[in-house]
């Protein structure tokens, strides 16, 4: 059971965004959906949104990725070009 859960939306752009950019504190786990119509690439801070080998874990439009854990996960998201939206959904 989760006490605590909450979410937002955050705009990708072509840099690099740490998702979210403050984290919930404590958290237990981390939940990412594409809202958008463009591919999210996922990774580290230097993802890159192509399938190099910085090319990060590849989010189609509407899919959702979702890790449990018992330690700091930072997970940073990128677009190839234009603007796309993801909503996130943290708990504890």
């Amino acid at each position: 059971m989760y006490l605590t859960v909450t979410n937002q939306t955050i705009v990708l752009g072509v840099t690099a965004q740490k998702l979210p950019a403050s984290p919930l504190v404590g958290r237990k786990y981390i939940a990412i959906q594409n809202i958008g119509n463009v591919t999210v690439f996922l990774g580290n801070t230097m993802v890159t949104a192509d399938t190099a080998g910085t090319g990060g874990f590849q989010l189609l439009p509407k899919g959702t990725w979702r890790e449990e854990f018992t330690h700091n996960v930072e997970p940073w998201g990128v677009i190839a070009s234009g603007s796309s939206e993801v909503y996130i959904e943290e708990g504890k």
